[in-house]
């Protein structure tokens, strides 16, 4: 015990008899000593005399010098985890003789051991009631006193059910999450025993944030049997290897880098938080971390080995019940091929872009208009196991995607809202999550899998998938890349991904792809969604959340094709159309080891799916029925559409913010194009406070500037509306949003967003107002009059006699009408 700094008590090292006096003691009651123990551990950190972190760091510490000292070269490698933690024990324990021998006189011990004498044994008394307040325990005792509730035999442990409840109520609460709503759920499906493995995973100290949290209590729910679920869904769902760190440690890296100055972003104006990011970005780059913390992440990478990472976000915030925070905070992917040096400066850097990205303009905007900006916005991290097969020199899904457990959208009567989404892509799932230029992921009613919101080769041709983003394991870094450069004739699973392009026809894979046609493949995923076993499966996964949640939900996830574990074809083909309650459970059980999509003499692998994200699905308020005015005037009509129509009416507007089509196309530089929705943010908070739509060329949020106004959440959450106007004229082709983060911010929001296709023989857009009436812009921004040419502001009231435009929507119908309309009229009956 000679390494053990001695606490600053007056007394001398050289009295170590106390500590053998404490030791000699407590071999007397070999059965009570570990209760013993547990009580002056507790002694130690109510006094304050050490924190339970720096305890338990202590104890690692001195732990791994004990490997070394007993010959273990590669201590991580050549000790099982059952020694690790007995070796753990046994140094807690000689350090809890330490620390209470040089801090307490020797009747202080006799005191406890007389406590614990005098307390009724579980074999005398088996409703014993808990001697301590749970919520002024620490965490040692509380892990101990359930663990040993949870081993009683079932009839004792029946007795003493309302104790070990509030046991995993408080620690809950003090790890995961203290949501009410999240605490309701997750009491009913955690144990002890679970807890303890989150504890075991945990770098530093503090909760491990919603992100983290909302994943945990997903895997839960997966593993525990119900009866309303069609199959066994804990033999088809896992979620990746993952670890922690607390969210108190970000408070940590602030106050030791200085960084408190920035606490109060959150609180200044839009223009002072944009301008500030990229210094605080550079300074949180430069961060320093605790020692305790850098050697937590060094031993977790020592146990996890070279496998790729991904650092997340989890917020406190995050996973909020009406308010998801959906892709606000960074996530960064790690290849971890490097040299342990290097691997860990990676993690760490890692680690501070996402703290950083706590003070982004998105992030805090969005906290602002969404009332969430005085919460505790602590940043935990989750760090995870990268899903992916390696396929030559590249990592990546077969399949990643987002689901929702309600429709957010039909784009056709027969499609139900109550059996859920899907957005679909090959490789990493950002291409699911973001609004890409020139890329397109397959979305799936579950209810109508097959039906797409188009028909026709060449409509299957122009919206499918062309780049991916996979982990090129040779550069050790992210790549996009073109799907044809690496999806090749012998991927695996391939017949479930792509089809071939034949011309004037899509082909389904029926035999083994030549190579020399490796260039005409397509990504289609149809196999895949006419496959039984897999529209089942995230079926029942997205019900079975929902259920439990009793709330809609949102999930991220990536799919296997565990070719090791094949499957016959034995199931019978479902009828496109037939509603999903028709499909029985037995039905299900059975297509789950099958696939009707096989071609003879073909198995089909095994379907795994990996959870990535389970969060509270945010949906604005449904208006039950929607009627659109009859005998509208033509020329009162601004916008009309019949496509992808939400439903709902937006009343009152009184501004229109229009980017003219031609004129973006036209627009000369990059530079213009990135500027004008630059101008667009600056009108979003010189228009607050008034009703106004934005109508504009592509796809509003697109990361390409050429097929839409580049804008983020942050240039866009005062409007009520977003009008996505399309037309081979302008360059510009539809592709829904549904699923992605951007989508998710509308929905939050309360905005709609609207597409306008001019190739549609029913779409309207009245160009002759939109053009003549007064533009605005110069009086609003003076210093953005350059622009006019291609932004125009126009007053509706002040150029219409004092009537406004109100959009009214109705999903049914597939029809949605913008018209003028005189306030004093009734407005749309809802």
């Amino acid at each position: 015990m000679a390494d053990t700094p001695v606490a600053d008590t007056g007394r001398h090292p050289e009295q170590l008899h106390e500590v053998y006096g404490v030791q000699l003691r407590l071999a007397q009651y070999p059965i009570l000593a570990p209760k013993v123990r547990e009580l002056m551990r507790r002694e130690l950190f109510a006094k304050g005399i050490i924190s339970v972190q720096a305890f338990e760091a202590e104890v690692r510490q001195k732990a791994i010098i004990s490997q070394h000292r007993e010959g273990l070269a590669d201590p991580f490698g050549q000790e099982s985890e059952r020694v690790w933690n007995e070796r753990l024990a046994i140094v807690r324990d000689q350090l809890t003789d330490f620390y209470f021998a040089y801090n307490f006189p020797p009747e202080r011990l006799s005191l406890l051991i007389q406590r614990t004498l005098s307390e009724p044994t579980y074999a005398s008394d088996p409703s014993l009631t808990l001697g301590f307040n749970p919520e002024l325990a620490p965490l040692d005792l509380l892990f101990t006193q359930g663990q040993a509730y949870e081993a009683l035999p079932a009839q004792q442990r029946e007795q003493v059910r309302h104790h070990l409840r509030e046991i995993i109520v408080v620690l809950i609460k003090g790890m995961l999450s203290a949501q009410l709503e999240f605490v309701g759920i997750a009491k009913e499906v955690f144990t002890v025993r679970d807890l303890r493995e989150v504890r075991r995973r945990l770098i530093g100290h503090g909760k491990i944030g919603g992100k983290a949290a909302g994943l945990l209590l997903a895997r839960k729910i997966m593993e525990t049997p119900d009866p309303d679920d069609p199959v066994n869904l804990s033999d088809h769902v896992r979620i990746p290897d993952s670890y922690f760190i607390g969210a108190d440690v970000f408070y940590d890296f602030q106050l030791m880098n200085g960084f408190t100055r920035y606490m109060n972003q959150k609180y200044r104006r839009a223009e002072e938080i944009t301008t500030d990011y990229p210094k605080i970005l550079e300074s949180y780059a430069e961060g320093q971390f605790p020692d305790d913390i850098v050697y937590g992440l060094q031993r977790m990478l020592d146990e996890v080995g070279t496998v790729p990472l991904i650092v997340r976000s989890s917020s406190l915030l995050e996973v909020h019940f009406g308010a998801a925070l959906a892709g606000k905070y960074e996530s960064i992917f790690c290849p971890n091929q490097g040299t342990p040096e290097e691997n860990l400066n990676a993690l760490l850097r890692a680690v501070s872009r996402v703290y950083a990205s706590t003070l982004s303009p998105d992030a805090l905007l969005y906290r602002q208009h969404m009332g969430l900006v005085d919460y505790d916005e602590r940043m935990a991290v989750l760090i995870q196991k990268v899903q992916g097969t390696r396929y030559r020199n590249y990592l990546f899904p077969a399949v990643a995607g987002v689901g929702y457990s309600r429709n957010p959208f039909r784009w056709n009567p027969k499609i139900r809202r109550d059996v859920g989404f899907l957005r679909l892509v090959t490789g990493f799932g950002t291409r699911a999550v973001e609004r890409v230029g020139n890329d397109y992921p397959r979305i799936v009613a579950l209810s109508h899998p097959e039906l797409r919101p188009f028909i026709g080769s060449d409509k299957v041709r122009k919206y499918s998938q062309r780049y991916m983003d996979v982990l090129d394991l040779d550069d050790h870094r992210m790549k996009t890349v073109p799907v044809k450069r690496v999806i090749q004739h012998d991927f695996p699973g391939l017949r479930y991904l792509a089809a071939l392009d034949r011309g004037d026809y899509i082909a389904p894979i029926l035999a083994r792809v030549p190579q020399s046609e490796s260039n005409q493949l397509i990504l289609t995923f149809d196999r895949l969604v006419q496959d039984q076993r897999f529209t089942t499966l995230m079926q029942a996964i997205l019900n079975k959340l929902e259920r439990y949640h009793q709330w809609p939900v949102d999930i991220e996830f990536t799919v296997d094709f565990d070719v090791s574990e094949p499957t016959p074809d034995l199931s019978t083909p479902k009828r496109a159309d037939a509603p999903a309650s028709h499909h029985s459970a037995a039905a299900a059980a059975s297509d789950l080891g099958s696939s009707e999509i096989a071609p003879s003499g073909w198995e089909a692998p095994r379907l795994i799916v990996n959870l990535l994200q389970c969060r509270p699905q945010v949906s604005r308020k449904e208006q039950q029925t929607v009627h659109i005015p009859d005998n509208i005037p033509p020329s009162d009509i601004i916008i009309q559409t019949t496509q992808l129509v939400p439903r709902g009416v937006v009343s009152g507007i009184s501004h229109i913010v229009y980017v003219k089509p031609e004129s973006y196309r036209d627009a000369p530089t990059y530079a213009v194009r990135l500027e004008i929705a630059r101008v667009i943010g600056r009108l979003n908070r010189k228009l607050a406070g008034t009703s106004f739509i934005l109508i504009g060329p592509g796809r509003w949020g697109s990361s390409d500037v050429d097929l839409g106004v580049k804008v983020t959440y942050a240039d866009i959450y005062n409007t009520k509306m977003l009008v996505e106007v399309s037309s081979v004229a302008i360059g510009t082709g539809s592709e829904p949003s549904y699923g992605t983060h951007f989508f998710q911010d509308l929905v939050e929001a309360g905005i709609y967003p609207l597409p306008v296709a001019l190739g549609d023989k029913n779409a309207i857009l009245n160009t002759h107002f939109l053009n003549t009436a007064p533009n605005l812009l110069p009086q609003l921004l003076p210093e953005d009059a350059d622009y006019s040419a291609y932004i125009r502001v126009i007053d509706v009231p002040a150029v219409t006699q004092g009537r406004t435009l109100e959009v009214v929507m109705n999903d049914e119908q597939e029809r949605a009408v913008g018209y003028l309309k005189d306030p004093s009229r009734k407005g749309s009956r809802v």
